[in-house]
């Protein structure tokens, strides 16, 4: 049915997208599939192109893997509602372009970026921002995560360290790793408090491992900071 109405008629280009007219209908062509082009029976979809409304009617995939939007003149917009508005031009096909890259990108990616999640929660702050932007993984949720295993590697040196407080009062050599937990105890705790306060106050992408520290090293010596480019 589509390559037929394609075939009468004469195509136009909008971005990477194409648009063919039969009738009083549009046929949009594009490599991409456009979840937000919804068939509904209620509040439609109203999408503008030159300034002329129009309403997905039917939405096909083909083999080629090109899906086709068979649009409708939407007459009497002015006395519904509609769901949604969209401006469908070539900024719009630009970012549709660059949203689905980005979803393929994420699920190619994601399942192994998830087994390393807790690693990049430590990672610093620009470096997070970098994946999340790439790929999609959350820094902030990272981040959560990587501050959870820190409060749990706290409470279980502090464990240790109770339990070797007290068998080394019969194996004294045992003795020795207390002040060397003593100071991890004292080193994880500014570092746990500086990382999940900038989780609260909502940054979105937390304080690295220690890199508060760096930051204020910084400080101190009146080192100018630079945010990391990665490209």
């Amino acid at each position: 049915m589509i390559d037929n109405m394609i075939n009468q008629s004469y195509p136009r280009k909008v971005g990477d997208d194409r648009i063919f007219r039969r009738g009083e209908r549009l046929i949009v062509c594009s490599k991409v599939d456009m979840d937000e082009w919804e068939i509904r029976d209620n509040r439609k979809t109203a999408i503008f192109i030159d300034d002329e409304v129009w309403c997905l009617v039917e939405k096909q995939f083909m083999d080629d893997e090109e899906v086709c939007y068979i649009l409708d003149p939407w007459l009497d917009y002015l006395r519904h509602i509609p769901g949604r508005k969209i401006r469908y031009d070539e900024d719009y096909v630009r970012t549709c372009r660059e949203r689905d890259k980005k979803r393929k990108i994420e699920s190619r990616y994601g399942p192994l970026l998830n087994l390393f999640k807790w690693i990049i929660g430590f990672l610093p702050s620009s470096v997070k921002s970098f994946i999340e932007g790439k790929f999609g993984l959350p820094a902030r949720n990272a981040s959560f995560i990587s501050i959870v295993i820190e409060l749990y590697l706290l409470f279980l040196i502090g464990f240790m360290l109770l339990i070797f407080t007290f068998v080394g009062l019969h194996v004294p050599f045992i003795l020795l790793s207390v002040p060397f937990l003593i100071l991890l105890v004292i080193v994880l705790i500014p570092d746990l408090v500086m990382r999940y306060n900038s989780y609260l106050r909502g940054d979105a992408s937390p304080l690295g491992f220690f890199e508060w520290y760096f930051k204020f090293l910084c400080w101190i010596f009146r080192i100018p900071s630079r945010k990391t480019s990665i490209r």
